[in-house]
C-alpha cells in the first residue's frame, strides 16, 4: 500500500554524534568495503557524460512555483524531486548514523541541546548567481515559520534562526532537542531555496543550487529538466557534477502501470511501494532492484491512520480555523487579552464532532462517530490479520508491524498490540452496540483514487472488518485531497504510511499534544472549562491523540544523551502506548524499492560533499541524480 504522506510530507532520512555533526571523510564506507565495488547499483567506473535519464514516480506536486522545502509539502516523489533542484544542508551518511557536509559543514549544540550552532559553506551559487549564505538561511527558515502547514510541523521544534555572521546561523530550539541535525538531513526545511520565491506573487521556476534547473513542467504528467552548468559540486576526480544532461520526471500513479513503462523502456528508473510490484521487479530481466528492507532507517509503516477523537483538527479549531462553520475559536480571545467563553472553549473540543456521511462522503456533524471509541479501534485492530494482509496485499515484501519500528530498532521493545483474534473483535463490537442501542457500526476509509493496490487493500480490511460486525465505506481521493482532509480532521479514517527514519526524533511533532488546560504562557491552551489533565493533539497529530504519557516520553527521549538508556526506553514508551489506545492500526513496514534498466549506471549511494563519502541513497523512497550515469 502507497498511500504516502510519510515521515517526509513537509519535513523528513538520524543519529548524530554528540559533539555535533562529523566532516566528510570520517565515516567508513561499509558498502563499498564491503562488497569490493560490487554492490547492486553502485559503479566504481569512469562514467559517461551526457545524456537524459527518465524516471517514473508516484505522485507530482500541484503547485511547482512553490516548490521548495518552506513551502511545498513533500512526499517521497517530492523529495527525489527536490534532489534534483535544490541541496540540503546535511545528508546521512551511508551507515545511518553521522550527518556528512553539504551546504553546511558543522553543527554544534550548547550545554543543554537548545541552540545549534551551524556552519555554512563559502562559494556556493543558486542558479540565478545569486550567493548562498546565512541571509539565505534565516530567509528559508521564516518562510517555513510563515507557511500554514509548514510552520505548524516546525514551531514546536524550532523557535527561529539567527544570523551569526555571514556564513553561520544559531537555530534556537523550542525544548531541548539533542538529534537535532538529524533534522537538517532529513527533513524538508534541509532543502535551501531562493528567497525570491517565497513572495506570494512570485510565478517563476523554482529556483535552487541543486545539479538540474527546470526546463519544463507539466504539472501531473511530467516535469523535465536540464543541467545545472554551473554547479558548486565535483566528484573525487574532480569532474564537475552532474554526469547527466537531464532528467524527467514522469508521474505514473498506479504501481502497475509504473512496471510495465519500466520493462517497455518508457522510463528508465523507477520507484516503486507496492509489494506485489516488487516482487514482480525482482523477477523482471534486464532490471536491477534495490530495496531499503535491511536500509539503516527504520522504514515507514503502512497502516490505517485514525481519528481517534471523531472531530475535526481540535488545534485548528483552537486557532479559529474553523470559524467560518460556526466554531470562533479561543486563541482570537486569548491573543486579545480576553477569558475565553465557556462555549467557545466547548466548541473548540467538541464543537465539529462528526463522522464522513457514507452517502455524500463529506464531513457530517449531525452523525455520530464510532472510531473515537478505544474498544471500536481496538476491535479493528483484532478484526485485520495482519499477516494476511502482508502475505495478500503486500507478497509477503517487507515484514509484519506491531508499532513504530521494526524489531531490529535499538528501540524496539513488544509493545503488546493486539493480536489478530475476530471473535474477541465481535464481542467488543456487539458490547458497544448495545451500549448505544445502535444496530450498525460503520466508518469511512479514505483510498487513493486511481490505485489499484490502494483498492486492493480496501477490499481486504472491508472483508475483514464486516466478519466482526462492522461496515466500511470507501471515499476514492486523489493523494493530495486525501491528505489534506487527514490534516484538517475531514475523515474517519485513512490508508496511510509515515513514521520510520533514522532516528525517533523525526516524528515528535507527528505525536506532538499540548495542555488543553494550562496557560498559554507556559505552553497550554487556556481550555480551562475542560477536565484537569485533557491534551490536545498538536496541529500536525493527525490521528488527533492527545496523550500525556507519549508526550512526557517525547521530551524525556528528546533531551537525552543520543544513545543512552533514557532515550531508548523513553521511546519504547512511545510505542507501548499506542498499542493500548490505537490512533494506528498498524499493517506492515512499507518497503521501497528502486529498479533500474541495465544501462543505467552509479544509481545507488551517491556521495556528501567531498565527492567519495557515500551517503544514504537511495534513503527513504527519495534518489539523488548527480553522480548517475547512463
Amino acid at each position: 500500500m502507497s498511500t504516502t504522506f510519510t515521515r517526509r510530507a513537509f519535513l523528513t532520512h538520524t543519529a548524530t554524534a554528540v559533539g555535533g555533526i562529523a566532516m566528510a571523510g570520517t565515516v567508513v564506507d561499509d558498502l563499498l568495503a564491503s562488497s569490493a565495488g560490487a554492490a547492486v547499483g553502485v559503479s566504481t567506473a569512469k562514467p559517461k557524460l551526457g545524456g537524459t535519464l527518465t524516471v517514473g514516480l508516484l505522485s507530482d506536486v500541484p503547485n511547482y512555483h512553490i516548490f521548495n522545502g518552506s513551502q511545498g509539502k513533500m512526499d517521497a516523489s517530492g523529495f527525489c524531486v527536490a534532489n534534483a533542484l535544490y541541496d540540503p544542508l546535511f545528508v546521512m551518511s551511508l551507515s545511518g548514523k553521522v550527518a556528512l557536509p553539504m551546504l553546511a559543514l558543522s553543527a554544534r549544540p550548547n550545554a543543554n541541546y537548545t541552540v545549534w550552532t551551524v556552519a555554512l559553506r563559502r562559494g556556493v551559487t543558486f542558479t540565478n548567481g545569486d550567493p548562498f549564505n546565512a541571509t539565505v538561511v534565516v530567509a528559508n527558515y521564516n518562510a517555513a515559520a510563515a507557511d500554514p502547514t509548514v510552520g505548524l510541523a516546525i514551531k514546536p521544534i524550532i523557535k527561529s534562526v539567527t544570523q551569526v555572521d555571514d556564513y553561520t546561523v544559531q537555530y534556537n530550539m523550542v525544548i531541548p532537542f539533542s538529534a537535532f541535525p538529524i533534522s537538517l538531513a532529513e527533513q524538508q526545511i534541509a532543502y535551501m531555496a531562493h528567497p525570491s520565491s517565497f513572495v506570494p506573487t512570485y510565478t517563476g521556476n523554482p529556483i535552487g543550487t541543486g545539479p538540474f534547473i527546470v526546463k519544463q513542467w507539466q504539472v501531473g504528467v511530467e516535469s523535465q529538466f536540464t543541467k545545472n552548468h554551473g554547479y558548486w559540486r565535483k566528484d573525487g576526480a574532480g569532474r564537475r557534477l552532474p554526469y547527466l544532461d537531464g532528467i524527467n520526471f514522469k508521474t505514473i500513479v498506479d504501481s502497475g502501470s509504473r512496471n510495465q513503462a519500466l520493462q517497455g523502456g518508457a522510463v528508465d528508473v523507477i520507484l516503486q511501494q507496492t509489494g506485489v510490484q516488487i516482487a514482480q521487479l525482482q523477477k523482471m530481466s534486464g532490471v536491477s532492484v534495490v530495496t531499503d528492507l535491511k536500509a539503516p532507517r527504520d522504514p515507514s509503516v503502512n497502516c490505517l491512520i485514525v481519528n481517534t477523537t471523531g472531530t475535526m483538527n481540535q488545534y485548528f479549531a483552537w486557532a479559529g480555523e474553523f470559524a467560518s462553520v460556526g466554531v470562533p475559536g479561543a486563541l482570537p480571545y486569548i491573543l486579545k487579552g480576553q477569558p475565553v467563553p465557556t462555549a467557545v472553549q466547548d466548541a473548540d473540543y467538541l464543537g465539529t464532532l462528526g463522522a464522513v456521511n457514507p452517502s455524500t462522503l463529506q464531513w457530517d456533524t449531525s452523525l455520530t462517530p464510532v472510531l473515537n471509541d478505544v474498544t471500536i479501534r481496538q476491535a479493528c485492530a483484532m478484526a485485520i490479520n495482519r499477516s494476511t494482509y502482508f502475505k495478500v496485499v503486500d507478497s509477503s515484501i517487507g515484514e509484519v508491524a506491531d508499532g513504530l519500528y521494526r524489531k531490529s530498532s535499538p528501540f524496539y521493545r513488544n509493545p503488546g498490540y493486539p493480536a489478530y483474534n475476530p471473535k474477541k473483535a465481535r464481542e467488543l463490537v456487539k458490547a458497544y452496540k448495545q451500549k448505544h442501542h445502535i444496530s450498525n457500526v460503520s466508518f469511512v476509509i479514505d483510498i487513493i483514487q486511481g490505485s489499484s493496490s490502494s483498492l486492493q487493500a480496501f477490499s481486504f480490511f472491508q472483508q475483514q472488518l464486516s466478519q466482526v460486525g462492522i461496515t466500511v465505506t470507501s471515499r476514492p481521493l486523489v493523494q493530495s485531497t486525501l491528505i489534506n482532509n487527514v490534516i484538517y480532521g475531514q475523515y474517519d479514517c485513512s490508508e496511510w504510511n509515515q513514521f520510520g527514519g533514522v532516528d525517533p526524533s523525526l516524528n515528535y511533532v507527528w505525536f506532538l499534544s499540548q495542555s488543553a488546560t494550562a496557560s498559554p504562557a507556559v505552553g497550554g491552551l487556556g481550555l480551562t472549562s475542560l477536565p484537569a489533565g485533557t491534551n490536545i493533539a498538536g496541529a500536525v497529530n493527525f490521528a488527533h491523540q492527545g496523550d500525556v504519557t507519549v508526550e512526557n516520553s517525547m521530551l524525556r527521549a528528546l533531551a537525552a544523551k543520543p544513545g543512552s538508556a533514557l532515550q531508548k526506553s523513553s521511546w519504547e514508551i512511545v510505542n507501548t502506548q499506542f498499542a493500548r489506545v490505537i490512533p494506528y492500526l498498524w499493517l506492515d513496514v512499507l518497503v521501497n524499492a528502486w529498479a533500474a534498466r541495465s544501462n543505467v549506471q552509479n544509481w545507488v549511494s551517491g556521495t556528501a560533499a567531498d565527492g567519495t563519502t557515500r551517503c544514504l541513497s537511495p534513503d527513504g523512497g527519495s534518489c539523488r541524480w548527480d553522480q548517475i550515469w547512463v
